[in-house]
């Protein structure tokens, strides 16, 4: 069998997009450029007063393509006579409402409108993905007062390439938060744009990210990548809360928003708290972009002599240096056994992989962190690979092809309740109803929450009106709530 995989998820393609770096000389990079100028238009807006505030709205129908929707959140003292900073979320399955519904009380702190896209998803053609996003932003534009000079895009996993994307292709995006995925392989960028990173030390792109964190240092744009213990997911509450953070204060640093000390105030005990536990438990590596991170975004803002020594320190520290060239060597080898895992992938049975995974699972106990670390990415790679092609064969005439990929996935995976859902998926494919709604209840159990591929799934519609579906429905919108 074919190893089935989209261009976009390889690591290589942030190698590739950084070849294309060209920024314009003097720019202060905020240039008008294509994507700012979709909000010129023929007539003025005219704003829509109907939007409720204060809570997520999961549909928004595009007026002008009433077959496209958004999520939206508008800040409860929402007003149409003032300019709001906005986020345009992009999510790899679609999930619109997911991102705002997790970080709506920053929108409220901040003062921000959030938007996310009901249709960009992953495996999407681009020019399918560019008019959606079009879309998207004329229609917010004329529905909603949005300040021009402070559009951010974010997004997760490939949701992260669009985010990015639109950045670099387009211009007039004043910042990125990109989590666990780096750029689009893409032409040249128009202009810099402000850039937050942030990915788990067990997500199968880290390296892909600190590669690209590097690049976005040498070619001068205004960076940091905050690097968590989580997996490949979208940011916690309170890494979320950093990066608004540091964009606001790059926007007041460009005289884009009022000076607030407030705000310094906050990142700094935020940044002196990070740090001091990334010392404390030996991150040097960590230790150290921070504090380098910190003296960047502080620079103008704040005295930075303290932070520019501590950084200092931590470079001439031996355990800093090791800790460095350990990491340089181990993303040669991280690179190298995700090349071998995508050609190795459909050579070997279940009980191959039940090992193979098995013995890093023992390593994970017993290496240093860093190898540690590494392990849990490949292994955790290996779920991603088996989850794009059990989804690539259960989409076609082939669908006894997934059962293999699924267990697998379940091995490298367990607590992932994707597997469950595409367990479901083949049961049904093979005319297993009773078996689907088990698993879908398995899925259940494990947070599944989508509730929008459950419901719209035409592979279901055998069962759709069956009671024990109705209940699995009722369980995954109760999962989907209380997110």
């Amino acid at each position: 069998l074919q190893t089935f995989i989209t261009k976009d998820q390889l690591t290589i393609l942030t190698i590739l997009a950084i070849s294309f770096f060209s920024c314009n000389s003097g720019n202060d990079g905020h240039a008008s450029t294509k994507t700012k100028d979709t909000s010129v238009v023929a007539s003025a807006p005219v704003y829509d007063n109907s939007l409720a505030t204060g809570h997520v709205i999961d549909s928004v129908i595009c007026k002008a393509q009433p077959l496209q929707s958004y999520a939206l959140y508008l800040p409860a003292n929402y007003s149409a006579t003032n300019k709001y900073p906005v986020i345009y979320f992009f999510d790899p399955h679609a999930r619109g409402a997911l991102p705002l519904r997790t970080y709506k009380a920053l929108a409220e702190k901040y003062g921000f409108i959030l938007v996310g896209s009901n249709m960009s998803r992953n495996g999407t053609p681009g020019s399918v993905t560019n008019g959606w996003v079009k879309a998207l932003m004329d229609d917010t534009r004329m529905r909603i007062s949005i300040d021009g000079k402070r559009i951010y895009t974010a997004g997760f996993s490939g949701g992260s390439r669009v985010a990015s994307s639109i950045a670099i292709m387009d211009g007039g995006v004043t910042g990125v938060i990109c989590a666990g995925a780096g750029f689009p392989s893409v032409g040249r960028v128009q202009d810099k744009f402000d850039y937050f990173g942030i990915v788990g030390n067990r997500d199968f792109n880290f390296s892909e990210m600190v590669q690209l964190d590097e690049a976005l240092q040498q070619n001068g744009f205004s960076h940091q990548l905050l690097t968590s213990g989580g997996i490949h997911d979208w940011p916690s509450l309170a890494d979320m809360a950093t990066g608004l953070l540091w964009l606001q204060l790059s926007a007041i640093k460009q005289h884009l928003q009022p000076p607030d000390d407030s705000l310094v105030k906050a990142f700094k005990i935020d940044m002196d708290g990070r740090i001091a536990a990334a010392r404390a438990s030996g991150d040097w590596i960590n230790a150290h972009d921070l504090s380098e991170g910190t003296v960047r975004i502080f620079d103008g803002l704040s005295d930075v002599s303290g932070y520019k020594q501590n950084t200092a320190d931590i470079a001439a520290n031996k355990a800093f240096k090791d800790e460095l060239e350990l990491q340089k060597q181990l993303q040669n080898v991280e690179m190298e056994q995700q090349e071998s895992f995508r050609k190795e992938l459909a050579a070997h049975d279940v009980a191959w992989w039940a090992k193979k995974i098995a013995d890093m699972q023992h390593h994970i106990k017993t290496d240093k962190a860093l190898v540690s670390q590494m392990d849990q990415r490949l292994i955790n790679y290996i779920g991603f690979l088996c989850y794009m092609n059990a989804d690539h064969y259960l989409q076609s005439s082939e669908p006894a092809a997934a059962d293999t990929y699924i267990k697998i996935f379940t091995l490298a995976d367990p607590k992932n309740p994707d597997h469950s859902y595409l367990s479901a998926v083949y049961c049904i494919k093979k005319g297993d109803k009773i078996q689907a709604i088990s698993t879908l209840n398995d899925a259940v159990s494990l947070g599944y929450s989508d509730i929008v591929r459950l419901t719209t799934d035409p592979v279901f519609n055998l069962i759709r009106d069956d009671a024990p579906f109705k209940d699995v429905v009722n369980k995954v919108r109760k999962n989907y709530s209380s997110k």
